[in-house]
């Protein structure tokens, strides 16, 4: 059994996150930047990691099954129904599978996440 431990995430300087590039769909003239450090991934596609991410609105891509713990910043996150959930520090969130809608990073986010596969993203 392998344990992989990162201590202090929030404090891992960004130099020393891989560079991710821009989003894939930006909305708009501010083109969010990514960075991460992906720590497990499985042979399904689904992986465990560290997520930063620049101000600016994007259409969030994954489809995939998420659990996220926010470390730092601040974002809105605007699903395709529903109200808008305003994200700050020290929120977790969980996306179904398939959930879509509009990434609105106010402030640069990282997260720690855990994406997985079933049913519906197999």
């Amino acid at each position: 059994m392998a344990i992989t431990q990162l201590k202090q995430c929030n404090n891992i300087p960004t130099a020393d996150l891989d560079n991710w590039g821009p989003v894939e769909l930006p909305i708009g003239d501010q083109v969010s930047q990514l960075a991460g450090l992906v720590i497990c991934e499985n042979a399904d596609g689904s992986e465990a990691g560290i997520w930063e991410c620049t101000p600016g609105t994007w259409t969030r891509q994954i489809m995939d099954a998420e659990l996220s713990t926010f470390l730092r910043g601040r974002a809105i996150f605007h699903p395709e129904s529903g109200e808008p959930i305003h994200i700050s520090a020290g929120d977790t969130l969980y996306f179904d599978a398939n959930s879509r809608g509009t990434w609105e990073v106010i402030e640069t986010v990282r997260k720690a996440y855990l994406t997985y596969k079933n049913a519906d993203t197999a």
